[in-house]
């Protein structure tokens, strides 16, 4: 699956109030590094949100860390453990939290650097392929069309498949965890 395959279709308003689409085509901020990648369908920074802006928002800078009151929105191509050994990809995935600013995230309490834990409500819907959700006390493998709510905790994902596995994450800010 190449992110020029995806459609991403955003509706707005015309200048007298009208329903019309806006953008039309592949996401216009998508980026892969060896068989992963982010292509970020839509970003807010406060909510309520102003509908009536007519910048395409998901061009500002792909980052994990939200601010307060914002949401993002992220297709993710997870490249199967196959492709490199269980170490470099691991350290593969700390690396990808470093560039989207959210190294202050990483929780490697299992001795994996890639554990992490944000301060996000994260809904996710497996779309194609398979991802094995890691945490602290256990893993479940979730298959096509599976979901996740991810309530802040400590976490990795892993493609112990064949194949490149699709998530679509919408992600909100949260409030911290009390320590």
């Amino acid at each position: 699956m190449e992110w020029k395959e995806l459609r991403r279709v955003v509706t707005g308003h015309n200048e007298v109030g009208q329903s019309v689409v806006v953008f039309d085509g592949p996401p216009s901020n998508a980026n892969e590094r060896n068989g992963a990648g982010i292509a970020q369908i839509w970003a807010t920074d406060y909510s309520p949100v102003d509908n009536q802006t007519e910048d395409d928002a998901a061009l500002r800078k792909v980052r994990l860390a939200l601010p307060p009151s914002g949401s993002l929105f992220w297709l993710c191509k997870v490249a199967p453990s196959s492709q490199a050994s269980a170490a470099d990809s691991q350290r593969n995935a700390a690396k990808a939290l470093e560039r989207f600013g959210a190294g202050d995230a990483v929780r490697p309490s299992s001795g994996r650097p890639d554990m992490h834990a944000t301060r996000t409500l994260d809904y996710a819907v497996v779309l194609s392929g398979e991802i094995t959700l890691i945490l602290d006390q256990g893993e479940v493998t979730l298959k096509p069309f599976d979901t996740v709510v991810q309530r802040g905790t400590n976490h990795t994902r892993e493609n112990r498949g064949t194949e490149p596995a699709l998530i679509a994450f919408v992600l909100l800010d949260a409030k911290p965890l009390a320590s």
